[in-house]
Parts: structure tokens; C-alpha cells; sequence
């Protein structure tokens, strides 16, 4: 009879855990966007202490060109400097062709970029330059970088 009280105990624990969500893995009911736990960090351009544009820093063009067959591509990488928390992170890239006009913005995501670790993203945008215009000059420009923890 113990036992049955026990058991009944055990499983009602575990159901408060559960619904409550105080399992002891840091989850404060946060969404993963930014809020005001400890652990969120502000978006590029949004001012908030010492941590104001560090997303931004985080992400960079490595590679900018026209490529046949796929338009105007960047590569991109972003690098977690986090010891602990694992990011997404998503960026606005703005392409302009190489006579100056302006193509198209693609906002990708770089998802799941554990701590210390640099993860890269391919982005293109249509390009069919005319015949005989200039295949270089094309301009990928990053605008603007969310990062959320998850």
C-alpha cells in the first residue's frame, strides 16, 4: 500500500515538473526570442549595455560575386562565441548588381550554431546581367542580424 502512495506521489511530481517547466535545464518559459531573462540577447542596432551589436559582429560576408547560372551569391558565416549557449541566427542580406542597381534583400537563417563553433550559409539572389555589362562589382551588404538562443 506504501508503494501505491509513492508511486502516486512520484507521478504527480513528475506531472508538476513537466507542467510547470522547472526541469533544471535553464528554461525560464522564454520562447527563444529576445526577453528579459539573462540569457537573451539584443538584436544588431537595438541598444541594451555592453551587449548592444554583438550579433552583428557575429556574422560576416566572406564572400561576395556573381556566379553563372545562380545570380549574385554570398557566402556567409557566423560565429558563436558563446561557451554555452547555442544560437540562431538571422540575417538580412541586401544584393545590388554590379552597375549600382539594387536586386532583392533575403533574410536566411543560421540555425542551431553551437558554442565556439562557425557555421556557413550560401545565399543567392537572380542575376542576368545583360550582354556585354560587367559580371563584377556586385555588392552583398548584411543589414540587419537577429539572434535567438535555440
Amino acid at each position: 500500500m506504501k508503494l501505491r502512495y509513492l508511486r502516486a506521489a512520484a507521478v504527480s511530481g513528475f506531472a508538476v515538473i513537466a507542467l510547470t517547466g522547472a526541469s533544471g535545464s535553464g528554461c525560464s518559459g522564454d520562447s527563444g526570442e529576445q526577453g528579459s531573462g539573462s540569457d537573451a540577447t539584443p538584436t544588431a542596432g537595438t541598444p541594451a549595455g555592453d551587449d548592444a551589436g554583438d550579433a552583428r559582429k557575429d556574422v560576416e560576408i566572406s564572400n561576395c560575386g556573381y556566379v553563372d547560372k545562380k545570380g549574385v551569391t554570398a557566402q556567409l558565416s557566423a560565429t558563436n562565441g558563446s561557451a554555452t549557449a547555442t544560437y540562431t541566427y538571422k540575417v538580412t542580406v541586401k544584393f545590388t548588381a554590379p552597375d549600382g542597381t539594387p536586386l532583392a534583400t533575403q533574410t536566411p537563417s543560421l540555425p542551431y550554431v553551437r558554442p565556439g563553433r562557425t557555421d556557413t550559409a550560401d545565399v543567392a539572389t537572380p542575376y542576368a546581367p545583360k550582354a556585354g555589362a560587367a559580371t563584377t562589382g556586385a555588392k552583398c551588404e548584411i543589414t540587419d542580424v537577429v539572434r535567438s538562443i535555440g
